[in-house]
């Protein structure tokens, strides 16, 4: 990254501080700036423009003490407001807890120490002749790979000289209780190192076919002339879910849905949105998470309110159904037009009963099969 950019994203950051800014500033915040690329490599929200804004201010804020820097500021930072606390906090954590890991590391064994240690320390014993009897491999302390194995060592060692002045012969070391003697001999001798076994990561399917979509319907009861309509509409919306769950979209939907079927009933029944909500999370299979489930279910219920399967439902369960001279009205279209009519308005066709007008040859024709009709009705 140019240098000039820098200095310009912490001018923007500490417009108070003159230049030239402080190497030490500077560098770090490059470092910074090319460690993001590793462990972020692209940032949502269009936030790719402030990367080294983050860089800059986490950098000013590091060394605001040391160098006697200004506070620095986020108004300059070229990204929505309400985004940029998570972003410093997201860059916090990648970022500067990984330097301090790398900087934090021991560069020398702490275990290497204390064997060093291990081997200039001699044991105390009870008579200067029992040295003198000792060959030097046994008087020598082993070297020790874990200080768990040195505290067993320097027990079995103060056992052995407690046994030759006090205790029988006999004593058994693994008859007292210890925290070093927990396991029998049973299991001891049955224990086996430990082997990898498969994660218990439950799997989590992201995408869903049309069988999948059907079967988490039906368990919500959605009736069958609706859920053809509600596939239909499931397809042409999951392409916008590519990259995050469909099972966002499938639950948002059967939501929408099955609080307009069941409207009154929700309403007349305390506590059974929140028993449909459980059952909701329950048979979802994307491994959700409950809040953000609801969550969606919210914004997907805005944004398909308008589709015409919601409007289906909330014209036959809530609004209840249509009126008498509607059903009327449209069994007059279907005997003049025929059935399907419907289709030709959508092609184009200009030709509604609402502009149609009669000849006096049909309006004779229709006076006499009326009164046939009527003759024959009264016979």
């Amino acid at each position: 990254m140019s240098n000039s950019q820098l200095k310009l994203s912490l001018k923007d950051i500490i417009p108070t501080h003159p230049e030239p800014y402080p190497p030490q500033l500077v560098s770090f915040v490059d470092y910074l700036y090319q460690l993001s690329l590793q462990k972020n490599p692209v940032l949502p929200n269009r936030a790719e423009i402030a990367r080294c804004h983050f860089c800059a201010y986490l950098a000013a804020e590091k060394y605001q003490r040391a160098l006697k820097l200004p506070e620095p500021s986020v108004r300059k930072i070229p990204v929505q407001p309400k985004l940029i606390d998570k972003f410093l906090d997201d860059f916090r954590v990648t970022l500067l807890n990984q330097e301090r890991s790398a900087s934090g590391s021991p560069t020398t064994s702490p275990t290497k120490r204390r064997t060093q240690k291990t081997l200039n320390f001699t044991t105390p014993t009870s008579s200067p002749s029992k040295i003198t009897k000792l060959s030097p491999m046994k008087n020598a302390t082993p070297k020790i790979s874990s200080p768990l194995k040195k505290l067993q060592a320097l027990r079995d060692q103060e056992l052995k000289q407690a046994g030759s002045s006090s205790a029988p012969a006999s004593l058994d070391i693994n008859d007292e209780e210890s925290i070093f003697n927990q396991k029998d001999a049973s299991e001891a001798s049955d224990s086996v190192p430990n082997t990898p076994s498969t994660p218990s990561t439950k799997y989590v399917k992201r995408q869903i076919t049309i069988a999948d979509f059907i079967s988490f319907a039906n368990n919500f009861f959605i009736p069958a002339s609706i859920t053809p309509k509600m596939v239909e509409s499931f397809v042409s919306h999951k392409h916008k879910f590519t990259k995050k769950n469909e099972w966002l979209l499938a639950c948002g939907m059967i939501n929408a849905a099955y609080l307009r079927i069941n409207h009154h009933l929700l309403q007349k029944t305390i506590g059974a949105k929140s028993q449909f909500q459980n059952q909701l999370f329950q048979y979802q299979k994307g491994g959700l998470m409950r809040w953000n489930m609801l969550l969606w279910c919210n914004i997907i219920e805005d944004a398909i309110k308008d589709e015409p399967w919601i409007s289906e439902i909330e014209q036959n369960y809530i609004f209840g159904k249509s009126p008498l001279h509607e059903d009327v009205e449209k069994r007059e279209i279907d005997a003049k037009l025929g059935p399907g009519w419907e289709l030709f308005e959508r092609f184009g066709s200009m030709s509604h009963p609402n502009v149609q007008l009669d000849s006096d040859s049909q309006k004779l024709y229709h006076s006499i099969w009326t009164n046939n009709i009527i003759s024959q009705l009264d016979s």
